[in-house]
């Protein structure tokens, strides 16, 4: 019997195989990206860029509405260097994420899993808004009518109302390590819950992101020949963020092309165009991932370090683990 893990890396290795074949088969569609550069190639990067700075600012947001002190640059520096440890197995990048702001910052693993959430539940609920807005603007400017998209949109945005809804019980002194790590989760989703400025101010955040990031995909499939409204791409952006949560493999690879390629069939356009714009997509991503991750080990590890053998104050008083 073969383990999940064993089929998880299976899976992630014939899902790149397979992107790789699809750029070999259609390499003439691409020579003139690397046979005469665009500088849309470029500004495609800055966009990346920018869109990963405004990812961060939302956690440096949720994390000082808890009481971590930790600065802008840092926490970007933190964010920075998970992209880059994502592009591993098993979510190092994630893991390294958790293991710095509770060394430095004395942020228990469970008030850091509930920050994640909270946010999760947000950036989704973003995503719905945008992604409606996307298919009836689209509709309204003279594209067709994806009344299916429109129907996934509509469903996660009543999922998310409905999980921000529901407080979750706490207990003052709770016994046990796994009592206290549940109760700490707990004490943190309610208090992101229940401050809407924390709220608004994310998804605000998260409505600029995509629409940089439509702009982006707006780039990336006219550099294939695909010309269409940015509404259009307003649907394919948080399509791909939604991949991106939800995503199992190392750096969300093949489950985001998937996801970005699903939305362009529902918006009209082509499988294999989709994907193929997706995956150029992926490829400055990763060149992007390299450069920002290295920067922010680069500045997060000597801090994780000194914390280690020298502890600093501490942010937060958290209880458990």
């Amino acid at each position: 019997m073969l383990s999940k893990k064993v089929v998880r890396y299976g899976l992630s290795a014939l899902i790149v195989a397979a992107l790789i074949a699809l750029v070999w088969n259609r390499r003439e569609d691409l020579r003139p990206l690397w046979e005469d550069p665009s500088w849309d190639l470029a500004l495609i990067a800055a966009l990346i860029t920018l869109g990963h700075f405004l990812n961060s600012a939302e956690f440096w947001v949720v994390y000082r509405s808890i009481g971590v002190k930790v600065t802008f640059w840092e926490n970007w520096m933190v964010f920075s260097s998970g992209l880059l440890g994502n592009l591993l197995p098993a979510q190092v990048g994630t893991m390294y994420k958790f293991q710095y702001m509770k060394t430095v910052h004395d942020l228990s693993y469970s008030r850091n899993a509930s920050t994640y959430g909270a946010n999760l539940i947000i950036s989704l609920g973003s995503s719905a808004v945008v992604g409606v807005i996307g298919v009836l603007a689209y509709a309204i400017s003279g594209g067709d009518f994806a009344w299916i998209m429109l129907a996934v949109f509509i469903g996660i945005g009543l999922a998310c109302v409905l999980f921000l809804a529901i407080p979750l019980p706490t207990t003052d002194e709770p016994s046990g390590r796994l009592r206290r790590a549940i109760s700490n989760f707990a004490r943190g989703w309610n208090d992101i819950r229940s401050n809407p400025t924390t709220s608004l101010t994310v998804t605000l955040i998260d409505i600029a992101k995509y629409a940089i990031n439509a702009w982006r995909f707006q780039l990336a499939f006219s550099l294939l020949g695909v010309d269409e409204s940015l509404w259009f791409f307003l649907v394919i952006a948080p399509a791909a963020a939604i991949a991106g949560i939800i995503a199992f493999t190392p750096g969300g690879i093949g489950i985001r092309e998937f996801f970005i390629t699903a939305a362009a069939i529902g918006m009209g356009s082509s499988f294999d165009t989709g994907l193929l714009a997706a995956t150029t997509d992926r490829g400055i991503m990763l060149v992007s991932a390299v450069v920002l991750g290295s920067l922010g080990y680069a500045f997060t590890v000597p801090r994780l370090r000194k914390a280690t053998t020298q502890p600093t104050p501490t942010d937060v008083r958290a209880n458990g683990v």
